[in-house]
């Protein structure tokens, strides 16, 4: 019996400004949902994501409408699966939804989803650090030296503007970190002749992957457009914005390498192991990533780590006021997924 239930917008501060090809932010906002049904009490969320326009108000409204009704059981769940639905308040739903029902079995979501598939999942990846648009490329060559130290795998933003600005960011890195994986992630802030221009001047830096290049706005066309240009052999091309669904994945084959699956895109913590599930049919390479948010996400998210070739999870270490714990790495950069029932994360003890 569902005996409390109650939605709310949480604002946490950022550690600093983060500059992507969108925009520069300096919080995020969260619709986080709470419920305590037959003596449970579990916790959902969903960031705001500046690009994606969403209206936090209208989220929190219909969370606040429909979620005592959704959660308290009865069938109530249709309303969550219509198109209408804010995209914060389906993803927030459901993982509060996972994290009951992961308490309930006392196991965490992966073992339990685990035991209903018969699937083995693989040990995660090793972890990656992300850094935003630097404007001063020796305070950025000193956070690569410091990252460099726990972190293999480097992710650097770019679309800064300026082409050459952009190239130095990722020569600077190879510089400072000879022997580490370079992801160059742009947020589609290249044109499509850019993208063809950047490509074999990038090669020398040895990057794994080049991310979500042009605009997303483009559609499939833009992507077909890029592979005429484009040199063989070239850096290998991950979509990102462009791909949010399982069918986007399907229309992407053959024209990217792979695609980056997040759990605000799609909806759902199910959807996402369906967006990885159909990559792998395609012969795709798997990103996992997340937004910039707290613990609460990006340990959700962290449960299908082991489906992964890459992980970009460190949106959490982003937040300067994280009010909840769960997924975190090691001295090697390895990530350490809470095993406690449902997603895994409590409350810090300096919030009780």
């Amino acid at each position: 019996m569902l005996t409390d239930f109650h939605a709310e917008l949480k604002t946490l501060r950022l550690t600093e400004p983060f500059r992507i090809g969108h925009g520069t932010s300096t919080q995020r906002q969260m619709l986080r949902v709470h419920a305590t049904r037959d003596g449970i009490t579990a916790v959902g969320e969903a960031p705001f994501v500046p690009y994606y326009k969403d209206n936090p108000a209208e989220a929190l409204t219909w969370a606040q409408q429909w979620g005592a009704l959704i959660m308290g059981g009865g069938g109530a769940s249709k309303p969550v699966a219509s198109p209408s639905v804010p995209r914060a308040a389906k993803l927030a739903f459901d993982l509060l939804k996972l994290d009951l029902m992961g308490k309930a079995a006392g196991k965490s979501i992966s073992r339990l989803w685990q035991d209903i598939t018969g699937a083995r999942w693989l040990s995660p990846p090793r972890g990656c650090r992300s850094f935003s648009i630097p404007a001063d490329l020796d305070e950025f060559a000193d956070k690569i030296h410091e990252a460099d130290r726990t972190f293999s795998v480097l992710k650097l933003k770019l679309g800064s503007g300026s082409l050459d600005h952009d190239e130095m960011i990722v020569a600077r890195a190879r510089n400072v970190a000879p022997a580490a994986t370079l992801i160059a992630d742009v947020n589609g802030a290249w044109s499509v002749t850019d993208t063809a221009k950047m490509i074999p001047a990038l090669r020398r830096w040895r990057l794994a992957c080049i991310e979500q290049p042009i605009s997303h706005d483009l559609g499939i066309d833009g992507w077909r457009d890029l592979q005429k240009l484009l040199p063989a052999p070239g850096i290998p091309l991950i979509a990102d914005e462009s791909a949010q669904t399982s069918d986007d994945v399907a229309r992407l084959a053959g024209l990217v390498s792979g695609v980056n699956v997040k759990l605000l895109k799609c909806g759902g913590w199910h959807r996402a192991r369906e967006m990885i599930l159909a990559a792998r049919v395609h012969g795709m390479k798997v990103m996992l990533g997340c937004m910039i948010e707290s613990s609460i996400g990006v340990t959700a998210a962290a449960h299908l780590a082991g489906l992964a070739d890459w992980i970009d999870l460190d949106g959490h270490l982003w937040i300067a006021d994280d009010d909840y714990e769960g997924v975190c790495y090691d001295k090697r950069g390895q990530l350490v997924i809470p095993d406690a029932p449902g997603l895994g994360v409590t409350i810090r003890k300096s919030e009780i």
